[in-house]
C-alpha cells in the first residue's frame, strides 16, 4: 500500500547520503509527477528553454521574487539544483554563488554558465556546514530545497552565518496546513516523485517557520501556491482570483523574506 512522506524525519547516519542520491537520480525539476517536462538532452538550450517555461509559468510568484532582488549585490543559492534560478539571477546584474548536494546539479548549471559566458562559482556540499566564512553575502536565496535537508533548522543557522549584517535571506519551505498537502493525504500519492518516496519531505507551520528564523531581526512570510500542474487541467482552468484567494491561505510554499 503506498503511504506519503512524513512532515519529520528523524535524522541517520545514512540520511544525508540517501537524500543525494535521490536526487542524483530525480534530477529536480525534470519531471512533475512521472511525466517528463523535456524529452531533449540535459543541458541544451532546447532543454533549458522547455523546463524553464514550465516553472516560471507554474510558479508565478518566483520571478518576481527573484526581481526583487538588487543588481550588483552578492548572492548565494543553497539547492541550486541545474541552476535556472541561479541564471534568472544572474541575467539580473547579481553575483551569484551557487551550491547543491548532487555533483548532477553542479555539473549542468556550471556547464551552461560557461557556454553563456556568465560569470558564476558553483560548490558541490552541504547546506548544513557550508564552506563558506561568516558574513559573505547580501543575500542568501533557496526555493524548496532546505525542507530536504536532513536537518532544517542547522542549514537556517548557516544561512544567517554567511549573510552580511543587513543582510537579506529568501527561502521557500513546504506548508503543512495547505491543501496540496491535503490531497496528497487523501489520495497517498508522495510528494516529489509519483511512484518513490523522497528521503525527506519537511512541513512546517507558519509558527514553526516564525521560532526557526527567531535569530533574524524581521521576518515576512507569505503564502503561495495553492496547486500546480501535476494538478492537470484543474490548474489551467482554476480562476486567477481563485487560486491567489486560495493560495494566501492555504498555499503549498511559505515564501520567508528574513533581514539579519
Amino acid at each position: 500500500m503506498r503511504n506519503i512522506e512524513p512532515p519529520n524525519t528523524e535524522d541517520r547516519p545514512t540520511l544525508t547520503s540517501d537524500i543525494r542520491d535521490f536526487w542524483s537520480r530525480n534530477v529536480n525539476a525534470e519531471r512533475i509527477m512521472g511525466n517528463n517536462v523535456s524529452l531533449e538532452q540535459r543541458g541544451g538550450e532546447k532543454y533549458f528553454e522547455e523546463l524553464e517555461a514550465q516553472r516560471y509559468r507554474s510558479h508565478y510568484h518566483l520571478k518576481p521574487w527573484i526581481n526583487s532582488m538588487d543588481k550588483g549585490k552578492s548572492v548565494l543559492e543553497l539547492g541550486c539544483g541545474i541552476g535556472m534560478d541561479t541564471f534568472s539571477m544572474a541575467k539580473n546584474g547579481l553575483n551569484v554563488t551557487a551550491l547543491d548536494l548532487t555533483e548532477v546539479g553542479v555539473r549542468t548549471a556550471r556547464n551552461r554558465f560557461e557556454k553563456s559566458k556568465f560569470n558564476g562559482s558553483f560548490l558541490a556540499g552541504n547546506a548544513e556546514m557550508l564552506p563558506i566564512k561568516d558574513n559573505q553575502f547580501d543575500y542568501v536565496y533557496s526555493f524548496g530545497v532546505l525542507h530536504h535537508a536532513a536537518n532544517t533548522e542547522k542549514t537556517i543557522r548557516e544561512v544567517y552565518r554567511v549573510l552580511s549584517p543587513g543582510g537579506t535571506a529568501k527561502i521557500m519551505l513546504y506548508h503543512r496546513h495547505s491543501i496540496n498537502e491535503l490531497v496528497h493525504r487523501i489520495t497517498k500519492v508522495p510528494f516529489e516523485e509519483k511512484d518513490e518516496l523522497c528521503p525527506v519531505v519537511r512541513r512546517f507551520t507558519v509558527n514553526e517557520v516564525k521560532t526557526m528564523f527567531n535569530q533574524f531581526s524581521n521576518i515576512h512570510l507569505q503564502l503561495e501556491y495553492v496547486y500546480g500542474e501535476g494538478y492537470g487541467k484543474l490548474f489551467s482552468l482554476t480562476p486567477k482570483l481563485l487560486y491567489k484567494f486560495l493560495s494566501k491561505h492555504w498555499g503549498w510554499h511559505i515564501m520567508i523574506t528574513a533581514r539579519k
